[in-house]
């Protein structure tokens, strides 16, 4: 440091990095409306285990899918089919992609609802992807298998979901609507960085990266009766301070951000939640997407406008512990360049 910068009195500090500030601090005032929500949403959840339902009528509906199954001799067979994970490549091709992205690999997983009672589903997840070699890990939501009961079981079962992964920036996470903001610090404290409405610059090749993520907006999105306090979402401030030119993707748990997205000018938005559909119908495809979002936004890779995108079906189940024709994976995308429009 010269003598000239030792004598400057007025000279400005380092900024700070507010990267390493806790969670709750960098969620400032989204993060204790998360945590209002979260009782409004689930309720206190007093004495009730991981797999309690949420409310009467959603309860009502699980036992009435799961009967329906068992009558037609087919419960079985779906849980078996849950029970058979993938590992799944796909190649992107991304409008104006930077050269220096060419080939960049991206691990997308979500929905791992771990179940307490059950690390060997961790493990078995764990040997589908030891070995693995990506530039980034991107996980969208859902840790832990139902609405209630303790999760501190969850950070210690990613870890080991994800112990033979070897990523060149690293693992970003969002939360999903299974999860509790408390989550999100036990994930943060084993390492993982969870991007609550935030997003951190990248380098590869000499390019620019934005990654970014936001809360989940399906259950902690605008509130009909309350849009503005239970609105816990913020692409804004996800956005926030990103270079220009920089390559934005963003990492949010269900596809319903897609025309903000998209008009913010996201280069790749990656999602979870739908279970792809969960049960599929051979021609006829998911029955229901339990998310707002046009049918072909469900599951697998996707566009909009100059927007690229993919839905993972994601790698666990819950509340109907079943799948039909929409096993579950991880992913690794390629990101490919768009000659034909470049």
């Amino acid at each position: 440091m010269s003598a000239d910068r030792l004598h400057d009195q007025t000279a400005a500090p380092p900024a700070p990095d507010v990267t390493a500030l806790p969670l709750a601090i960098r969620a400032g005032e989204l993060g204790v409306r998360r945590r209002k929500k979260e009782v409004f949403v689930r309720g206190v959840g007093a004495g009730k285990d991981e797999t309690a339902t949420a409310g009467l009528f959603f309860g009502f509906l699980i036992y009435s899918i799961r009967f329906a199954l068992m009558a037609l001799g087919l419960y079985r067979r779906g849980i078996r089919n849950s029970r058979k994970l993938v590992l799944v490549h796909h190649d992107i091709t991304v409008p104006k992609l930077p050269e220096a992205l060419e080939g960049f690999r991206i691990l997308h997983i979500s929905d791992f609802h771990f179940p307490r009672r059950f690390p060997s589903f961790a493990e078995a997840v764990g040997k589908l992807l030891d070995g693995l070699q990506v530039d980034l890990c991107a996980v969208t939501g859902d840790y832990r298998y139902g609405y209630f009961g303790p999760a501190d079981h969850v950070a210690a079962h990613l870890q080991m979901a994800l112990q033979g992964v070897k990523s060149k920036h690293g693992i970003y996470a969002t939360l999903g609507n299974h999860d509790h903001f408390a989550t999100g610090e036990l994930l943060e404290e084993s390492g993982v960085s969870v991007l609550f409405n935030e997003g951190r610059q990248l380098q590869q090749n000499g390019c620019f990266l934005w990654v970014c993520g936001i809360d989940d907006p399906h259950n902690y999105g605008c509130d009909r009766l309350d849009p503005n306090y239970y609105k816990c979402d913020n692409l804004d401030a996800a956005l926030y301070a990103r270079p220009e030119d920089a390559f934005t993707i963003l990492l949010v748990h269900t596809p319903e951000r897609i025309m903000q997205a998209a008009e913010k000018g996201v280069a790749l938005y990656l999602a979870g939640h739908t279970h792809g559909g969960q049960i599929r119908l051979p021609l006829l495809g998911a029955i229901v997407s339990n998310a707002r979002c046009s049918r072909d936004q469900i599951w697998g890779p996707w566009r909009y406008e100059q927007m690229v995108g993919h839905t993972t079906s994601g790698i666990g189940a819950t509340d109907v512990p079943v799948r039909y024709n929409c096993p579950p994976e991880a992913v690794v995308l390629t990101l490919r360049r768009d000659t034909a429009r470049s």
